[in-house]
């Protein structure tokens, strides 16, 4: 709908032209030019000045218009977002449910939700403590692999060390071959496998997975896979990279084994 404010403009300029046309019947015709001309500039300032006021009032209902599709648009982005974040979270809690609880070992779910800042080690801290029966040792996994084991225990907080940390050791076992080996974090270059048999059939893409031994770990967890093989310094031994299963620089969600 029209407002009448943004006709008036056009109606002195009608108004104008009118009286105009009326003066030109009466005077003659050197007259009506005379008088034309002088008036030419003020008669295109005016049709000029009805032409800006409504293109202001248009470009002002534009940019309204603008800023309400700018705030319409930024809410779907957020909208998409929000469903993307929780797509991959579903995807990555799927993941932690394809681990079966039984009456040897019972699953608690926790968050990660702070990480060591200075580089030194590879620890993470979740949101669960004592108060949720969280004691120093048990495990930690994630996704279809081992992350870590808890190494320190507060109220309603613990730290976890994680398996790619250097103080990390534990036995590991190629699911192959069998061949066993201890398994050691080397911080951003993952995992080593140490002390392989010489003449061991270990290759790469086979999976690793923990032994059992030593009680730092139950049998069975998957570790990662081995991505190479070469000798150790002494020549007696050989040692395989393996690339972990869990990807613990974007840990988000854990299990703890109790």
């Amino acid at each position: 709908m029209i407002k009448p404010e943004k006709n008036l403009p056009i109606i002195a300029v009608l108004v104008f032209i009118a009286a105009i046309t009326l003066l030109s019947q009466i005077f003659s015709s050197d007259f009506r030019v005379k008088t034309l001309d002088a008036l030419r500039i003020p008669l295109k300032l005016i049709s000029g000045s009805v032409y800006a006021l409504r293109d202001v009032s248009d470009f002002m209902e534009i940019r309204a218009e603008n800023k309400i599709l700018r705030e319409n648009t930024a809410n779907l982005e957020m909208e998409v977002l929000n469903l993307r974040e929780a797509k991959l979270e579903n995807e990555r809690l799927k993941k932690l449910l394809d681990f079966k609880e039984s009456d040897r070992r019972k699953f608690l779910p926790a968050l990660v939700i702070a990480r060591n800042p200075s580089g030194l080690n590879d620890t993470v801290v979740i949101d669960r403590g004592r108060k949720d029966k969280i004691e120093k040792g048990m495990v930690v996994i994630s996704g279809s692999g081992l992350a870590g084991r808890v190494m320190e225990t507060g109220w309603r907080i613990s730290r976890v060390l994680l398996v790619t940390d250097y103080d990390s050791t534990f036995s590991g076992v190629i699911e192959t071959t069998r061949d066993e080996g201890a398994v050691s974090g080397s911080m951003r270059a993952g995992l080593v496998m140490k002390y392989l048999d010489i003449g061991c059939n270990a290759k790469k893409g086979d999976k690793v997975i923990t032994s059992g031994l030593y009680g730092v770990f139950e049998k069975g967890l998957l570790i990662g896979e081995v991505v190479s093989l070469e000798q150790d310094s002494s020549g007696l031994y050989m040692n395989a990279i393996v690339k972990p299963e869990v990807d613990v620089r974007k840990l988000e969600e854990v299990l703890v084994v109790r």
